[in-house]
């Protein structure tokens, strides 16, 4: 059965005002914000939401700005969305929280993983590079968070990564270096079929991704 989301604002670490889609869990339960990527909002990422919701878990899925119905810029303030959005589920009542961003989403996902003392997990699917979004901002701000940097820390994060090797945009191989540096506990799943945007709509992989949120959410 459908779950019911509901439309809340949430106040960003600038003070921007983010729409987002939240379905409620109990009180404690883990708590899941899915990144959508540049282009996307958080209607296209409800699917995995729900999956989320299936699993008992908290899901906040937010409009980052310059987004669907987030108003301003991809500026600088984009980093202090997605910990905003984790700042709201803890306030809400979640326990153990968790990222799952996809391409751009999958970048800020990974830097807010070691920016919020209440992850625990993270996925990325496909994500994008620093250097790649800077190009496409025109702006510098993502080359002062490298991905390299992220993910190399030993904090207790679980990292998952999951990369299509048809993936036109961003090259299977940058996350294979990623997951390479990364500590322990990481997990990482390349598909020979798919493309940058597959995986995150692909059945199975929504399906790997909460088995592995579940393991490291409640280890």
């Amino acid at each position: 059965m459908p779950h019911a989301a509901e439309q809340i604002i949430i106040t960003s670490r600038d003070g921007l005002a983010i729409s987002a889609l939240l379905i409620p869990g109990t009180a404690d339960a883990p708590g899941v914000v899915v990144l959508h990527g540049a282009g996307s909002c958080k209607e296209n990422h409800l699917d995995f939401a729900e999956r989320v919701a299936d699993a008992g878990m908290w899901a906040l899925v937010p409009d980052l700005r310059g987004h669907g119905d987030t108003g301003g810029a991809m500026d600088a303030g984009m980093p202090g969305d997605a910990l905003a959005c984790l700042d709201e589920l803890r306030v809400r009542g979640a326990g153990a929280l968790a990222l799952r961003g996809s391409s751009m989403g999958g970048f800020l996902a990974l830097n807010a993983a070691v920016a919020h003392p209440g992850v625990r997990a993270v996925v990325a699917i496909c994500p994008a590079q620093a250097d790649s979004l800077a190009r496409l901002f025109g702006q510098d701000w993502p080359r002062a968070l490298p991905l390299h940097d992220a993910v190399w820390r030993t904090d207790g994060v679980a990292r998952g990564f999951w990369h299509a090797r048809g993936d036109e945009t961003v090259p299977w191989s940058e996350t294979l270096r990623l997951y390479s540096r990364a500590q322990q506990p990481k997990h990482l799943r390349v598909k020979m079929r798919g493309d940058h945007r597959s995986l995150q709509h692909d059945p199975n992989v929504q399906a790997d991704t909460i088995q592995f949120l579940l393991e490291h959410l409640h280890a």
